[in-house]
């Protein structure tokens, strides 16, 4: 496939097409027979095409190399490429974020850019979605509910997830009392001649915030369970109603 350009495409982020592809900010597409992401120590990442024409990673709103599709994320707090990994009605993405124990946050993203951390680091995914190819949000019950509100089956899944939420809330607000509650009073001076021991509240108290974690640990995914059930429904429509 030969380098070259199209203008006026969109920034979707539910384009599918094979190749190797960049899109900018001004509404070109460069389609690439070699990309490369180069992010230089202390300079500006910027994307390599066919090893000769460099693109800045600002000017780029979505890319697809030989791993998926990526599309940028803008918003207050950053600015990066989530990668795709589900595509429907919604579709799914996620990026990656990089955190140190004595220094702040790293880089972002499968590609991020600006930012290098010491000590030991952790990372976690951060994942979004996006409705009809629109831009992408945070993939959380708040804007899963107002996305797939049209869908009873889905606003059922959301429903659980927030009764268990509730519940594990519930949970740990009165674990955390009742452990309060046995140190305190474990912490008090014992009558003369009797041995200090802790108070059996104290392991009531952790108990019962342990409990969430243990519910977390086989709690079914309601959320992407919305979203796929969501996608799954809409799929068995005739194409004249999605």
């Amino acid at each position: 496939m030969l380098a070259g350009n199209t203008w006026g495409q969109g920034a979707s982020t539910n384009i599918q097409e094979p190749g190797l592809f960049i899109g900018l900010n001004n509404g070109q597409r460069v389609y690439a027979r070699k990309l490369q992401i180069k992010s230089p120590l202390f300079k500006k990442s910027f994307v390599l095409i066919n090893d000769s024409a460099q693109y800045d990673m600002a000017a780029v709103q979505y890319f697809q190399d030989e791993e998926g599709f990526y599309t940028r994320i803008s918003n207050s707090k950053r600015s990066d490429f989530a990668k795709r990994i589900s595509v429907g009605k919604i579709s799914k993405f996620y990026t990656s974020k990089t955190t140190y124990d004595n220094y702040y946050p790293g880089m972002y993203g499968a590609y991020g850019y600006g930012g290098y951390g010491y000590g030991m680091p952790s990372t976690r995914r951060i994942y979004y979605f996006s409705k009809d190819g629109g831009p992408l949000a945070d993939l959380n019950y708040q804007n899963l509910r107002q996305a797939l509100s049209e869908n009873a089956g889905s606003l059922e899944v959301l429903d659980k997830y927030r009764r268990s939420k509730r519940v594990e809330t519930g949970l740990t607000v009165l674990g955390s009392g009742v452990f309060v509650y046995g140190l305190i009073n474990s912490l008090k001076a014992p009558a003369p001649g009797v041995v200090r021991r802790a108070d059996p509240t104290l392991y009531l108290g952790l108990g019962l915030a342990a409990i969430p974690w243990v519910m977390h640990l086989f709690r079914k995914d309601h959320l992407n369970e919305a979203i796929e059930l969501y996608n799954y429904d809409l799929a068995q429509q005739p194409p004249t109603l999605r």
